[in-house]
């Protein structure tokens, strides 16, 4: 314990509470004055002191907190004032008309004049703010500084509490023992009813005598250990056994009550050290504490009076110069504007510069709208519209939509296996429908994006067939086509004929008809239609040949071409029975033709 209290005291050495660095909170100074200085001067117990710096602490932090925050609002307020007048007066300059300096009016001038006096307000205001910046850090560094001093006291103060607190704990066991040997002492004597002379007469020795070595208090414990071996040896009856039992207890009763001893005094140095010695020195420090930030606070009082002093005088004289300056203050500014003299001159150079006014009527000028717009806006339609219509208006022999697909097919698919057996994209094929639903003459299909499934037109091209009002062929020609092909015809297991030039086929089975025959019939059905469909009928054909010429590639002769074109070119009939017969027929047909399409379209 006493190295304990020599460690707490070398933390209490006179000089180490002096440093007059950090900062402190004005509000913080003036608390921890007032209350500081109450309990040193007072004299009133030490217990009330202590109260009063615990009061002393919670109430100079909270201070501390309120003023350092008050000194940085403060100063943002400032900053934010400065700026923003900063802000406007800038954007009212660049928001004046300036013209040529010789011509410039009295109320541009001073107008001109009121933004830069603002400009030097707003400058002024950001110069004080910076200033209260600096001091509100510096307070901040002083505030940290005392208030580190303030804990370092605290903290030795608590350690001799705690240790006092320690050492008083331990003597009231001390006591409590020995009390509870003297008992069982006491209890075991009256009992016996034969007082021990020797024991009785060291146990009175010892309660008046006073030794704290712990040599001694070892010597005392050997010497009970030795008595009670030598009773130990020689139990006899009860009455022995008891006075050997009080004799016992007699040794353990002198044993606590050197331990009681030794603690007390222990406890009462410390209890005097604290009290007499290190309490004193720590009041001391703090009224030390306290007097150095009166004076820092009277300090940092007179720099702010003169820091807010200067920034009001520095706005005055920027308003109201000072006579002699020659600088004219805010209201002759305001005086020297001449709102007569501003409108003459104005007149003047509006009758100098202006020239003539036009007074012919305002011609009217069309809206030029863009190309989509124009076709949205009024559509070429060709899906479901009539062949002759499209192509009267349109100024055509053959519709768009088939030169242009039948191009891109020869130059992109003629190699492409299933071409036109295969079906291309849903939605890519209604697409193109739809710009070609626009307007044929502006849809490319020379573009990536179209030949890189060139399927995608070959189907538009069969729907534009599908949907053409009264089919390609017309509904006069259909009988006469599909007579030469008669249902007796489409039986299993005959063949047709071919004509010389090609090779033979056989298309009906008793070959009542001759090649020739059903030539002429051909060509002159073809030739009895309007011209539109003859003109286009006849282009599609040598389109098609053109596919079968390389079937080799695309594995479409003219068989699988006549399947996927005879339903489109010759429509099936009303009658749902004869649909599938219909359709046999159409593609018999469409076979005939492309197989003889030379010989049939020389003789028209």
């Amino acid at each position: 314990m006493a190295a304990n209290t020599g460690h707490a005291n070398s933390n209490v050495e006179p000089g180490i509470y002096r440093t007059p660095t950090g900062t402190a909170s004005l509000m913080s100074v003036t608390s921890a004055a007032s209350i500081g200085r109450q309990s040193y001067e007072d004299s009133a117990p030490l217990h009330e002191q202590q109260q009063r710096q615990q009061h002393h602490r919670r109430s100079g932090y909270a201070a501390r907190q309120i003023s350092t925050e008050s000194d940085l609002l403060q100063a943002k307020v400032e900053e934010d004032y400065g700026r923003n007048l900063q802000k406007l007066a800038q954007h009212t300059l660049k928001s004046m008309d300036r013209p040529n300096p010789g011509h410039q009016s009295t109320q541009q001038v001073s107008w001109q004049r009121l933004v830069e006096a603002h400009e030097t307000l707003a400058s002024n205001r950001m110069k004080f703010s910076i200033t209260l910046s600096e001091m509100s850090d510096f307070l901040s560094t002083y505030v940290k500084s005392k208030e580190a001093i303030r804990r370092k006291l605290r903290d030795t103060e608590q350690r001799y509490q705690k240790a006092i607190e320690e050492s008083e704990s331990l003597l009231e066991k001390a006591r409590a023992k020995y009390e509870a040997q003297c008992g069982e002492w006491e209890r075991l004597l009256l009992k016996t009813g034969k007082p021990d002379g020797a024991l009785a007469s060291a146990a009175t020795s010892a309660s008046g005598a006073t030794h704290s070595s712990s040599s001694a208090i070892a010597k005392t414990k050997n010497v009970g250990n030795a008595v009670s071996g030598i009773f130990g040896k020689h139990k006899g009856s009860t009455q022995e056994s008891l006075e050997r039992m009080g004799q016992e207890a007699g040794v353990k009763a002198k044993v606590a009550n050197e331990a009681y001893k030794r603690l007390l005094q222990q406890t009462n140095s410390m209890r005097r050290d604290f009290y007499d010695v290190q309490l004193p020195k720590i009041l001391a420090s703090v009224m030390g504490l306290i007097e150095e930030v009166d004076q820092f606070l009277k300090f940092s009082l007179g720099k702010y009076a003169y820091t807010y002093e200067s920034a009001i005088l520095a706005d005055a004289i920027t308003l109201k110069p000072m006579d002699g300056a020659g600088l004219p203050g805010m209201v002759e500014m305001i005086g020297e504007i001449d709102s007569k003299a501003d409108l003459d001159a104005y007149l003047m150079a509006t009758a100098k510069h202006g020239g003539r006014i036009n007074r012919a009527s305002i011609p009217y000028k069309e809206y030029e709208m863009s190309t989509i717009a124009r076709l949205y806006a009024s559509p070429k339609r060709i899906f479901g519209v009539p062949l002759d219509a499209q192509l009267e208006r349109d100024q055509q022999q053959v519709p768009l939509i088939i030169v242009k697909c039948a191009d891109a097919v020869e130059a992109f698919g003629l190699q492409n296996e299933g071409i036109y057996r295969q079906s291309g994209q849903s939605s890519q094929v209604n697409k193109l429908r739809n710009e070609f639903d626009l307007d044929a003459e502006v849809v490319d299909l020379q573009v990536n994006s179209y030949i890189s499934d060139i399927n995608n037109v070959t189907g538009v091209l069969k729907m534009y067939l599908r949907e053409l009002p009264g089919g390609l062929i017309p509904v006069a020609q259909h009988g006469i086509m599909l007579s030469y092909f008669p249902v007796e015809d489409l039986e299993p297991g005959v063949a047709a004929s071919a004509d010389a030039a090609a090779t033979m086929h056989h298309y009906d089975r008793d070959q009542d008809l001759g090649l020739a025959q059903k030539i002429s019939g051909m060509a002159n059905a073809i030739r009895s239609m309007p011209p539109p469909n003859r003109n286009t009928l006849a282009y599609l054909l040598a389109h098609l040949d053109k596919v079968q010429a390389f079937q080799e590639f695309n594995m479409m002769n003219s068989e699988n071409l006549s399947i996927v074109f005879g339903p489109t070119i010759l429509p099936a009939g009303n009658n749902p029975a004869n649909a599938a017969v219909d359709i046999r027929r159409s593609a018999k047909v469409v076979r005939f033709i492309l197989d003889n399409r030379r010989a049939i379209f020389d003789a028209i």
